[in-house]
């Protein structure tokens, strides 16, 4: 099964709502954080600072065009259920979330883009992820 990610971001955007938090100004220091402590990815200065190839910042207010980042998450899980004497195998997805929206939306599973699905029987090793990715 495989879900084509421009077929995928066209229905993100039909969300209600969705488009204010995608077009926000993500360039705009937070009001509301509180000297050191970070309560999104946005309020540490690397996303802020990103530089796109031709040196200016990524993101960066009324440009016109939508900039979004994305985060490549991987995480696996034993099918059989969590129980010691239980069957051990291990299964994984491989899914990427858009850092652009509020963090209460990042996880929620209509927002995130299934990238792949690891069947298992066995966790791969870091060089079978790492042709895989």
């Amino acid at each position: 099964m495989y879900h084509d990610f421009k077929e995928w971001l066209a229905c993100l955007h039909s969300q209600p709502e969705i488009e204010k938090h995608l077009e926000k100004n993500l360039a705009a220091p937070n009001e509301q954080q509180l000297p050191g402590i970070h309560q999104d990815i946005w309020d540490a200065p690397a996303l802020q600072n990103f530089c796109g190839p031709d040196g200016r910042k990524f993101i960066s207010p009324d440009c016109g065009e939508g900039q979004y980042i994305f985060s490549l998450n991987m995480d696996g899980f034993n099918p059989f259920g969590r129980k010691q004497a239980g069957k051990k195998a291990s299964s994984g997805a491989i899914y990427m979330v858009c850092l652009n929206l509020p963090p209460e939306l990042h996880y929620k599973a209509k927002n995130m883009f299934l990238v792949g699905i690891i069947p298992g029987p066995h966790e791969p090793s870091l060089h079978q992820i790492n042709h895989l990715l």
